[in-house]
């Protein structure tokens, strides 16, 4: 009854299990409670450089100045959006100090309009006041505007953090508008003046903000998650693949080594197989599911890329180890998953630099963000392409090398002992 508790092997697969459920609980449930949005790069762009625009924008940068900050200010580039250099900006427009200005002057000029043309009601208004009356309301007729704040938000970078920053950069603009207002009114209140509904108005909201997306999230992209999935599409398309195609090569060579022409076959069914798993993939999200896909070609050659690489990479791991060596490409996947849906400013230094900077799912998933949102192109397409081709460079190396190794340490390394 209790042979197999006393078993080493019973203890061993208890142990495993263990290991089993405590890679899994780092990979995927310690990265999410150790995510914390802090500084996200954010362009702070002052277009006026006006006395009142500077104080606001020194304000901003001493407020959001702390590591723990949610926004890291950093300086405007060209093309710094395509390029994905940051994930918003908070432009303060043109005139912000001029229109702040003219709302103080009007506000001043109704004050003594309306004092002014009580004495005169009342017959008590001395002839010095008069020029000064007649002033005030030259002033109050002067059309006065709000002061303009533009909120640009990065949306194709990530989904969560551009709905964080779509509410937090307007709240802060917001924050000011509505300190302006309160002193406004407190000064209103003081002197008792009345004003026209479209004063109020004005008062109410001295600051106007709009907001602008960028590189925009398409409504069939399921909300932004699209990158993702299709890279889970093509990794699972390269590991069923792969599995298939390294049992078909292992039954018919001669050897138990592979050799370097069972290895370019290898290279060639797997190529093949990677453009019509693609390829196939694109009839079903895109004509099947109406994924919106801006450009099919693109989109079919990257899909094709990233699973050829990610053929190799598992074909690999096989040639070398064999065939019960997969749960460690399974592995590599879940470590994966656990990250690549997070900005990696959100990530914990663990997670962000012991995995996310060295996936290759993280390179896949960047190029095809980049043909599904960023239009106009951008340079971090290229680069993450030439990572992943270097993975699978290495990976066919590895692969012709296996053959030749492990015929040596098995084989002829025995026989010269």
């Amino acid at each position: 009854m209790f042979d197999v508790i006393r078993s080493k092997r019973y203890w061993l697969a208890l142990l495993l299990v263990g290991a089993i459920i405590g890679i899994f609980s780092f990979a995927l449930i310690g990265v999410r409670n150790s995510v914390k949005v802090k500084q996200i790069p954010v362009a702070l762009v002052n277009e006026d450089k006006g006395i009142l625009s500077n104080k606001f924008e020194s304000k901003l940068r001493k407020k959001f100045n702390g590591k723990d900050s949610k926004i890291k200010w950093v300086s405007p580039q060209k093309d710094g959006f395509n390029n994905q250099k940051y994930y918003g900006a908070f432009i303060i427009r043109s005139g912000f100090s001029k229109e702040l200005q003219q709302q103080n002057e009007s506000l001043k000029a109704q004050i003594i309009s309306q004092k002014l043309t009580t004495l005169q009601k009342k017959e008590e208004l001395p002839d010095s006041a008069k020029s000064q009356l007649l002033q005030a309301k030259f002033v109050t007729q002067k059309p006065v505007h709000p002061a303009q704040i533009k909120i640009s938000i990065n949306q194709g970078m990530n989904a969560q953090v551009s709905q964080l920053l779509s509410q937090a950069l307007p709240q802060i603009a917001n924050t000011l508008s509505s300190r302006i207002s309160a002193q406004q009114q407190s000064v209103l209140s003081k002197n008792k003046i009345n004003l026209s509904a479209k004063s109020w108005d004005l008062v109410s909201t001295p600051i106007s903000v709009s907001t602008h997306e960028s590189n925009k999230i398409e409504k069939n992209t399921i909300s932004g998650t699209a990158p993702m999935l299709l890279v889970a599409l093509a990794w699972f398309s390269a590991l069923i693949s792969s599995l298939i195609l390294w049992r078909e090569h292992t039954k018919r060579s001669a050897s138990k080594f592979l050799n370097a022409t069972t290895i370019t076959s290898q290279l060639i069914t797997g190529l093949v197989a990677s453009i019509l798993s693609a390829t196939i993939g694109f009839l079903f999200v895109n004509v099947f599911f109406n994924l919106t896909i801006p450009n099919p070609i693109n989109f079919i050659g990257l899909m094709s890329i990233s699973i050829f690489v990610f053929y190799l990479i598992t074909t690999c791991v096989l040639d070398w180890f064999g065939f019960f060596a997969w749960p460690l490409v399974l592995l590599v996947w879940f470590l994966a998953i656990g990250v690549i849906s997070y900005a990696p400013q959100a990530l914990d230094p663990l997670y962000r630099k012991g995995i996310y900077s060295w996936v290759p799912m993280r390179f896949s998933m960047q190029t095809l963000t980049n043909t599904l949102y960023f239009h106009n192109g951008s340079s971090t397409t290229m680069s993450s392409l030439l990572v992943l081709l270097i993975f699978g460079f290495v990976a066919a190396i590895l692969m012709y090398s296996s053959g030749y190794l492990k015929h040596y340490l098995f084989t002829v390394r025995p026989h010269r002992i």
